[in-house]
């Protein structure tokens, strides 16, 4: 496979993953205002930190509202993580390997593109914004299962796996983090105990694991369980470690693989040393941030050995 076609397909499944994922956490943020008292303090602003768009958020926003926060994360396109700006490159991406993906995928994802696109209006209420996300998580899980059923298990499934892999590890390290400073917050203000359930069940919904969880734990859901089950459970698809398992099937099948399979063990080897971290503390904070940054350096990698290589003269 060319190096350039490898990367569109890399890509293509980091962004769909994004789209979905942002339009998770968007449809969850909302549902949580509802089911918190108005003297919880929770923010909107919340979800440019899980995306680590603040810098252009103060830059292009004059206020942090509901409204600024939506129109950035969701419609922006000049915000290079907006929901619609993945959206378009992932049409763009699929655009350009119709040749090596299925007829579908390319039907299926510019259908998605063009249904978005008519209906951005519905970003701006509540209601029809949530009914408008509802739609786009459907589609994304559909366009994901439809190559996942159709598609041999060749290079070219590798890397589409690879970058959904990565994806959803950064995603789910960046709303552990995020949700970890809240409640060392919310200890210290007046919010009520009785919440916390409430908080930590939305931290789950946001990534598809309230389900899953509470087949784990059968007990009431804490902020400690939420934690361990997102950074080390085996089985969840979701977990920080199955997503590590994950590209690791996929890199050791490829070739020249050796220097990021080395980083990824390292960095699943580091995870059975840790010990168990106490939700809110700086430790905590501190091990996600090292978590992201690997995972860019085996992004990084990527990059040198298969999409952008240097020849040896």
């Amino acid at each position: 496979m060319l190096s350039r076609v490898a990367e569109r397909i890399y890509w293509l499944a980091r962004y769909v993953e994004r789209v979905e994922n942002t339009a998770r956490l968007a449809r969850v943020q909302s549902q949580l205002m509802f089911d918190l008292p108005r003297s919880a303090k929770l923010s909107w602003y919340a979800l440019v930190e899980i995306t680590s768009t603040e810098d252009y958020f103060e830059e292009h926003y004059d206020a942090r509202t509901e409204k600024n926060v939506m129109t950035m994360l969701l419609s922006d396109l000049n915000n290079p993580v907006s929901l619609m700006s993945s959206l378009w490159w992932a049409r763009e991406n699929t655009r350009t390997t119709r040749d090596i993906l299925p007829r579908e995928a390319w039907i299926h994802i510019n259908e998605l593109y063009l249904m978005v696109k008519e209906s951005q209006e519905s970003f701006q209420t509540r209601r029809d914004r949530n009914s408008l996300l509802e739609k786009i998580i459907k589609a994304c899980q559909a366009w994901s299962g439809m190559l996942a059923s159709t598609m041999s298990q060749n290079e070219t499934y590798r890397f589409m796996k690879l970058g959904m892999a990565i994806e959803r590890a950064d995603m789910t390290s960046r709303t552990l983090d995020v949700g970890g400073l809240f409640a060392a917050q919310a200890d210290q203000s007046d919010l009520e105990y009785q919440y916390d359930s409430i908080l930590w069940a939305n931290l789950l919904k946001s990534v598809s694991a309230y389900f899953m969880y509470r087949q784990h734990y059968q007990t009431e859901i804490t902020g400690q369980d939420v934690v361990d089950f997102l950074i080390n459970d085996f089985e969840f698809a979701r977990s920080l470690r199955y997503c590590l398992v994950t590209m690791h099937g996929m890199v050791v099948k490829l070739p020249n693989s050796q220097t990021v399979t080395h980083l990824i063990e390292e960095l699943m080897s580091s995870m059975d040393d840790t010990a168990r971290f106490e939700v809110g503390s700086s430790d905590l904070h501190e091990y996600l941030d090292e978590i992201q940054a690997d995972l860019s350096g085996i992004h990084e990698e990527l990059y040198a050995i298969w999409f952008n290589p240097v020849e040896v003269a």
